[in-house]
C-alpha cells in the first residue's frame, strides 16, 4: 500500500521543492559604492508599473524618504543626514522602479552610511555595501 502512495508522495514533495524563487539581487552604484539588495518576487509583483513621461510617478522622492524615516524609527539612529536619492529601474522588469537612498549619520567620531532601495509600494529595503576585494 505505501509503495502505491509513493510516487504520489514524491511529486507533491517535488512540487513544494521546486516552488522556491530565489530573491532578485539588485546590484546598484550610488557615489561610486557597489550596494546590493534582494527583493522577492512577490514584492516585485506588488509594485506598480512605470512608464516615465506616460504616467505618474506612483512614489514621490518625498513619500520614498518619508517611509525610510518610519524605517529607521523603529532602529532609533539619531542624527541622520541625506546625501543622494536616485531613480532607478529594477533589472530586468521593464516598467517596474525603485528609489536608491544613501544616509549617513555619527557613531563614535566616525561617519557610518546605510543604503536603502525604495520600492513604488513604499516598502523599505536594506541595502549592503559590498566589502572591498583584498587583493
Amino acid at each position: 500500500m505505501l509503495l502505491k502512495l509513493l510516487p504520489v508522495f514524491l511529486v507533491l514533495f517535488s512540487k513544494s521543492l521546486f516552488a522556491y524563487q530565489s530573491p532578485i539581487e539588485v546590484i546598484e552604484y550610488i557615489d561610486n559604492t557597489k550596494v546590493v539588495a534582494f527583493i522577492s518576487h512577490a514584492d516585485i509583483m506588488k509594485v506598480a508599473k512605470w512608464t516615465p513621461l506616460k504616467s505618474k510617478l506612483p512614489l514621490t522622492v518625498e513619500n520614498a524618504l518619508k517611509k525610510v524615516e518610519q524605517f529607521l524609527n523603529k532602529k532609533s539612529i539619531q542624527n541622520l543626514k541625506m546625501h543622494e536619492i536616485e531613480l532607478k529601474r529594477v533589472p530586468h522588469h521593464h516598467e517596474t522602479w525603485h528609489y536608491l537612498v544613501k544616509l549617513s549619520y555619527k557613531e563614535n567620531n566616525q561617519l557610518q552610511f546605510h543604503y536603502f532601495v525604495v520600492l513604488m509600494t513604499g516598502k523599505v529595503i536594506a541595502a549592503l555595501k559590498e566589502p572591498e576585494s583584498i587583493k
